[in-house]
């Protein structure tokens, strides 16, 4: 996943927006079997995108 986080005070029209990259590691077992799965409800997802640009920010 990239993520491209604006400075603070950036509206994105001009410069350049910093580019931070996050990798995620994920193992898929049991492949092809069926399940039933429902999508969790809205108050058990979060939209992190600039919370992982702040961190990139702190790792600069």
């Amino acid at each position: 996943m990239t993520v491209k986080a604006l400075a603070s005070g950036e509206s994105g029209a001009s410069g350049s927006p910093r580019r931070i990259t996050i990798s995620t590691v994920m193992e898929s077992t049991d492949c092809g079997t069926d399940v039933e799965a429902e999508a969790p409800p809205a108050g058990r997802v979060a939209d992190v995108t600039d919370q992982a640009a702040r961190q990139g920010r702190k790792q600069s």
